[in-house]
């Protein structure tokens, strides 16, 4: 397989709960953000679940705070909202080979949220990981793990044939932060330049 690292200087994921006021980040992409990113590569709609794998895992230096100006609709009056974002990102995507030409020359801008969001490929390489105990985290694990952590329902993928789209998948996921100190274990794939193990996720079944 190949993994692919993109680097942001911001990202933002946004909350499944909040609609509106507030808006905390989520600390790593939901999947959605995923498909986002690969159908921006390969410059069509892409389905997770039409993939056979794909594996990711998110880390950020902290997070910070936005206040960004906002027009209701039909309304003159403005609003102030503050919005959550993480800085300095970096994003490794675990695929099949075949992806390799797809981020050489994305066909679109990658975005890690928002459109002021935008990541640049930063490496590309070949990594063939083996299976070991190693601590999770910066990804989103799915409830059958067993591994403790903030459970949120989050969108898999969309269907961009109807206009506006409309969630196709959704699913419960313990949403876990790169971990920086004592972090759960599993059995994975174990990416040991990172030292994490890598959760891949097989949709199609």
């Amino acid at each position: 397989m190949i993994r692919v690292k993109l680097r942001a200087w911001t990202a933002s994921f946004r909350y499944p709960t909040f609609q509106s006021g507030y808006q905390p980040t989520l600390p790593v992409p939901p999947p959605s953000t995923i498909q986002g990113v690969l159908s921006a590569a390969r410059g069509e709609p892409v389905y997770l679940t039409e993939l056979p794998y794909v594996g990711y895992i998110f880390r950020s230096e902290g997070k910070g705070l936005d206040l960004e100006k906002i027009y209701a609709l039909g309304k003159v009056e403005t609003d102030i909202m503050r919005r959550e974002f993480l800085y300095n990102v970096e994003l490794y995507l675990y695929l099949p080979d075949e992806w390799e030409e797809h981020f050489k020359r994305p066909r679109y801008q990658l975005l890690l949220g928002r459109s002021s969001d935008i990541a640049t490929v930063e490496e590309i390489k070949w990594v063939e990981l083996k299976k070991s105990e190693a601590p999770v985290g910066g990804a989103v694990l799915p409830l059958e793990l067993g591994v403790p952590g903030v459970v949120h329902a989050l969108v898999v993928e969309y269907d961009y044939s109807v206009t506006p789209r409309k969630a196709r998948l959704v699913r419960p996921f313990v949403v876990l932060p790169f971990p920086k100190g004592k972090a759960p274990k599993l059995k994975l794939p174990y990416d040991e330049e990172l030292g994490v193990g890598v959760y891949l996720h097989r949709w199609n079944q």
